[in-house]
């Protein structure tokens, strides 16, 4: 027979009638969950009430009846389930544990995020983190399908269901080895670039044509990955474009000039779903990310810093 509407049963109730059966009686029960005696058989009788049938044998304090004994498994299985997913909250909410599932553009990725990562994971050990790399565009449809919890990139354009928070401005540089022509120069116009080996990437084929056209040179070649572009500009096979941040520690042999005429900056930041809220310990992470801020050999040019509290 089909039931209209299920009893109102309270988790409190299982628990107290699952510490009947494992306690052997009310008296060790009601001490093992914090009631008083006349308390817990009150419970026990509501639920009795709520299911309409005898939990227990008559004249007996903790001989379960043989529905009973039937609920006794399934009650145990629900307590413990409900147990384990208020825990879980819990390490949640206090960032004891949980996911966080970020991506950022190479530059971030290569230089702050792990600076970051150093900071944030002693602190909460519990947490897993996963990372990824990846074109602005790449991570503005990771945020907006929810696949990740927010993305650092630069500003989406017309998005209304992308909110930013700027980070930082960077500026685009050439990047020249040590044997380079151009090495030695604190300032290079696009123009500059004209009738050198330009490799190709993904940030230059993002820029306006009538930048790239200006730089000029050649474009035969195009590598997406930012550490093989930076070791074959090191290795002599052309210079780069890339934004300042994209540089590496290890890569003394290198320079990264700020391009003029025009100079171009662009903002980087926070790109998260509107609307939505992060998670307690993606908000940790997040606040992590502004302290490595410090730790890092900024771009030449004005910095956007939100508190590590905003947004």
């Amino acid at each position: 027979m089909a039931i209209d509407r299920l009893p109102d049963v309270k988790i409190a109730q299982l628990r107290h009638f699952v510490a009947v059966i494992e306690h052997g009686g009310f008296k060790a029960a009601a001490k093992a969950v914090f009631r008083s005696q006349p308390a817990l058989s009150l419970s026990i009788k509501e639920l009795e009430a709520a299911l309409g049938a005898a939990l227990f044998e008559k004249g007996s304090h903790a001989s379960p009846t043989p529905f009973g004994t039937m609920l006794y498994g399934e009650a145990r299985k629900l307590v413990e389930h409900y147990e384990r997913a208020i825990a879980s909250a819990i390490d949640v909410a206090q960032v004891r544990g949980g996911r966080v599932r970020v991506a950022a553009v190479p530059s971030i990725a290569h230089e702050i995020l792990p600076r970051a990562i150093s900071r944030f994971s002693p602190r909460h050990p519990g947490i897993h983190l996963h990372v990824e790399d990846g074109t602005a565009a790449y991570i503005h449809d990771r945020v907006r399908s929810g696949a990740i919890d927010f993305g650092i990139a630069s500003e989406p354009t017309a998005d209304a269901e992308l909110s930013f928070t700027p980070l930082l401005a960077d500026v685009m540089c050439v990047v020249v080895n040590a044997g380079h022509a151009l090495f030695r120069q604190r300032r290079v116009d696009w123009k500059d670039l004209s009738g050198y080996r330009l490799i190709g990437n993904g940030t230059l084929r993002a820029l306006p044509e009538p930048v790239r056209r200006t730089a000029g040179g050649q474009d035969d070649i195009f590598i997406a990955n930012t550490t093989t572009l930076l070791s074959a500009v090191e290795g002599g096979v052309g210079l780069t474009v890339l934004p300042y941040l994209a540089q590496q520690r290890h890569r003394e042999t290198l320079r990264f000039i700020p391009l003029d005429a025009p100079r171009i900056e662009r903002a980087v930041g926070f790109v998260e779903l509107t609307g939505r809220s992060l998670s307690p310990a993606a908000h940790a992470l997040r606040e992590s990310i502004c302290e490595a801020l410090d730790e890092v050999s900024l771009p030449p040019t004005h910095v956007r810093r939100p508190s590590a509290n905003q947004g």
